[in-house]
């Protein structure tokens, strides 16, 4: 009886897709009205392999958000319906996501992606189809404009961009820490590690301070030794790792077994509770810029009904939930100010977003797309993170 049941209800479904498709319904429509009536947004990220540690707390974050909001009513009146797309982290896929999210899905407007290098590969998609995206932890400066410094039109981000954490960094560096000198240890095939490492120098730099050596290394890399032991010759005061926190861990480690006693400075990719287990306290001591404060309070709910839902910790190995849900905030206020669904009016109207209450404190973009927010300098304690000061970015105009 239970197979027979079974049998019906897959029969049953396959029916209902049939007679979609034969209506001539597209994908992302509201199966209740017209796509008019519904505000389709794709997601764009990592959902398998080593990056979907961070993709799939922004699909599971934009999932709860979507239901939520349909439950009130949708945004602005219309239903949202989410269309979820894995690229691995991969740009050709990137890509091939985008073309489907849009010319299948019908997407209004794209959430992604999980890491710069991909979120750059989105851009020409979005330039061409004309759909706005919204970047959930892209940092490359480069998502959002080209190399003459133009604004990309279609692209935007909720998160700090490379050059203003690296030059955050630099600035704590050599006016808090006294830092004079400082060796850096880089991941080249790493779009955001060699973007936040060079905003890192030339801020650190037109200060006073001095670069002792840079060393690199590929993705897959486990042995850091010999790169360490270079930049350790050279006698700096500090380390500058712009590492991913599972990298970051290990050379670590194996500094500390090499007997180097140099404080290490990073950025926001070493936020990974995992990390003190797997760091020890080879890391304490450290500091790092992030821009969200994991232990606000104002997080707690959050992290309570997403624990709930999905039987897991939203924040393991990042802050992505928190950028994922600040990314569907600001579409949302830009769907309520342009009252459409319309790409190119969605668009205009990210770039008026101001004060949007984030998780992870109020986002404001301007018309060049950068974003205003808050940055947090934090030291790592033998088992949490610990803020010692906070910035307002502040780009000098």
């Amino acid at each position: 009886m239970k197979r027979a049941k079974k049998i019906l209800a897959l029969v049953l479904v396959l029916s209902f897709i049939l007679a979609l498709t034969s209506c001539g319904e597209s994908p992302g429509a509201d199966s209740a009205g017209s796509p008019d009536d519904t505000l389709t947004i794709a997601y764009i990220g990592a959902l398998t392999g080593e990056s979907s540690a961070w993709g799939i707390p922004e699909a599971n974050t934009l999932r709860v958000l979507v239901d939520q909001i349909n439950e009130q009513g949708g945004i602005a009146g219309r239903k949202v319906v989410l269309n979820i797309y894995d690229n691995r982290n991969d740009n050709v896929e990137t890509i091939n996501a985008a073309k489907k999210a849009i010319e299948v899905g019908g997407a209004d407007v794209i959430v992604g992606c999980t890491t710069s290098g991909a979120a750059l590969a989105l851009v020409g998609a979005c330039e061409e189809y004309k759909v706005p995206s919204v970047a959930t932890c892209a940092t490359n400066a480069k998502v959002t404009e080209d190399e003459n410094g133009n604004v990309r039109e279609w692209t935007f981000r909720v998160c700090i961009s490379d050059p203003t954490l690296g030059s955050i960094m630099a600035q704590y560096a050599y006016e808090e820490l006294g830092l004079r000198s400082v060796g850096i240890l880089r991941e080249i095939s790493s779009d955001y590690s060699v973007g936040v490492s060079d905003n890192f120098v030339e801020t650190f730099q037109r200060l006073g301070g001095k670069i002792s050596g840079m060393e690199a290394y590929t993705t897959g890399d486990v042995d850091f030794r010999a790169q360490l032991t270079v930049l350790h010759e050279q006698a700096p005061d500090a380390l500058f790792l712009p590492m991913q926190y599972k990298e970051l861990a290990l050379a670590a480690v194996q500094a500390r077994d090499l007997n180097m006693d140099e404080l290490f400075i990073g950025t926001d990719v070493w936020v990974a509770k995992d990390i003190f287990d797997l760091a020890g306290d080879a890391l304490t001591g450290s500091f790092f810029v992030c821009t969200v404060d994991g232990e606000d309070p104002q997080l707690d709910d959050f992290r309570a009904m997403y624990e709930e839902v999905y039987g897991e910790p939203c924040d393991s190995t990042g802050q992505n939930a928190y950028f994922a849900y600040d990314a569907f905030q600001v579409i949302k206020a830009a769907v309520e100010a342009a009252d459409s669904t319309d790409s190119g009016a969605i668009r205009d109207a990210l770039e008026t977003v101001t004060d949007v209450p984030g998780l992870t404190g109020p986002v404001t973009i301007r018309k060049d797309h950068k974003v205003i927010r808050p940055a947090y300098i934090f030291e790592v304690e033998t088992d949490r993170f610990a803020v010692v000061e906070s910035y307002m970015v502040d780009y000098g105009d």
